[in-house]
């Protein structure tokens, strides 16, 4: 046998054994987050758009715990999408997914972020909205060219929110700054 196939066969064995414990850590988190409702879908009519942007989307997590990555269907992975912002909430419509909305109503806080997850930008360069998911609060990063522009839109469509921010009503974010 020729003296590189044993090398070469554990280092598949370990490739093989992180994938699997990749796997198991995916499914343990969906199993730890199964209180989590599905994402809404966009009703018909979501009214008057206040704003439409190119983002990339960058994580929803747990609020206050911007490490931990929510995994529900459609916000599991980072993607490439358009936010509309109209007055009944916030329809993403990423690559890959189905589009997801974020009622008015469960908007709790808007502000900008410098990290979440992996991603490390300059100061105030990602865009938070935390709002309820199936009674959990949660945070979704998106990173936009305009990122003042999106938090104006964002404010315009939920002053309480923004307002909330302000008064830090609202937890802080990553960088350890709210601001609206």
């Amino acid at each position: 046998m020729d003296e590189r196939v044993i090398p070469a066969l554990v280092v598949l064995a370990m490739v093989l054994i992180a994938f699997a414990f990749m796997a198991l850590g995916w499914r343990n988190r969906r199993r730890r987050q199964s209180a989590l409702d599905v994402v809404p879908v966009p009703p018909a009519e979501v009214g008057e758009e206040l704003a439409r942007e190119r983002v990339l989307y960058v994580a929803t997590t747990l609020a206050e715990q911007p490490l931990e990555r929510v995994v529900v269907q459609g916000l599991a992975f980072r993607a490439q999408g358009e936010v509309r912002i109209a007055r009944g909430g916030i329809v993403l419509d990423l690559a890959g997914a189905r589009p997801a909305f974020i009622p008015v109503a469960d908007i709790r806080g808007v502000g900008l972020a410098t990290w979440a997850i992996d991603r490390g930008v300059e100061e105030g360069g990602l865009v938070f909205v935390r709002w309820e998911l199936g009674g959990t609060a949660v945070d979704t990063y998106l990173r936009s060219g305009q990122s003042e522009a999106l938090l104006d839109a964002l404010t315009e469509l939920s002053p309480s929110a923004a307002a909330a921010a302000r008064t830090g009503d609202t937890p802080s974010t990553p960088d350890g700054e709210v601001s609206a």
